[in-house]
């Protein structure tokens, strides 16, 4: 394939969402391998992510971009048959085999977090009921979150990140710790990196601990499958598990209202969560992605 570019500098872009910027940081890391000779500048909304990435020259705000830039993107390619970081590359003729992303992580606001979360009782889990508001088929049910943390929190501390919503309510649980809506992009980062461990969906935060290191259990149901995002076994260093709902319909990746209930993220039940995430926390070696539903 021809190379899409020419020049001494490579411009690219990826405005949103945050966990697809986290997915281009693979797809830019080999382009500059391949062109060390070449500046890299990148376009996008969540600078404080990858501002300082080694193989980033210079990051921009996206709507400082040119018109000729080069957008990464997938969407072409959706359900995603194989990791998302390595369409994004094939979109530039890359051939990508690390898909591994990489996140900036700020060492004073870990510590900080560390010495703040040591107060409460370990293993310390955060956690994120909601994604976007463009994707509610990804949200797992309000009264599985409700059971799963009460029951967690008798063990350990749940620590609740995302926007702040007031349907979804608060816990009655001296282990429960709610920060919605109370961090930064940085200190976001940063509480993710101090934890024990990731719940939630596919999210932002998501993409964040596998860029830290940080362990998590991901509850997929049928919207997207994990095919689109497991690494390969030797490339994982921490366990992730993802729950999927292996239904006719999935992955649908259906922005509209699910036409059967959610009966893919109604199949997972918060006693299967839980098990996964002892499971997880329990654990040395990656763990590969479970089927709960397969009828």
């Amino acid at each position: 394939m021809k190379r899409p570019w020419n020049g001494p500098t490579i411009e690219l872009g990826r405005p949103a969402a945050l966990g697809d910027v986290l997915m281009c940081t693979p797809v830019l890391r080999e382009l500059k391998r391949r062109n060390p000779q070449r500046r890299i500048r990148f376009y996008t909304d969540y600078g404080p992510l990858v501002k300082g990435l080694p193989y980033i020259d210079e990051v921009l705000p996206y709507d400082r971009r040119p018109a000729n830039i080069l957008e990464l993107g997938y969407e072409h390619a959706v359900p995603p048959e194989v990791h998302i970081s390595r369409i994004i590359g094939d979109k530039l003729g890359l051939k990508l085999t690390d898909t591994r992303p990489d996140c900036i992580i700020r060492s004073d606001l870990v510590e900080g977090y560390r010495k703040t979360l040591a107060q409460l009782p370990a293993p310390r889990i955060v956690f994120l009921r909601r994604a976007s508001v463009w994707t509610p088929n990804k949200t797992w049910p309000d009264p599985n979150w409700v059971t799963l943390i009460n029951s967690v929190a008798r063990k350990a501390a749940m620590i609740e990140i995302g926007q702040k919503d007031a349907a979804a309510g608060t816990i009655a649980s001296p282990n429960y710790v709610d920060l919605r809506g109370e961090t930064s992009l940085e200190e976001l980062v940063a509480l993710v990196a101090a934890s024990d461990l990731y719940v939630g969906p596919v999210s932002g935060p998501m993409h964040i601990a596998v860029s830290v290191g940080t362990p998590s259990v991901t509850i997929c149901g049928g919207y997207e499958s994990p095919r689109g995002l497991q690494h390969a076994p030797d490339l994982q260093s921490t366990p992730n598990v993802f729950l999927s709902s292996d239904l006719p319909c999935a992955p649908c990746w259906l922005r509209e209202p699910c036409p059967i209930g959610l009966k893919c993220l109604n199949a997972i039940s918060p006693a299967q969560v839980e098990k996964a995430m002892d499971g997880v926390l329990a654990a040395h070696a990656p763990v590969t992605a479970t089927a709960i539903a397969r009828s």
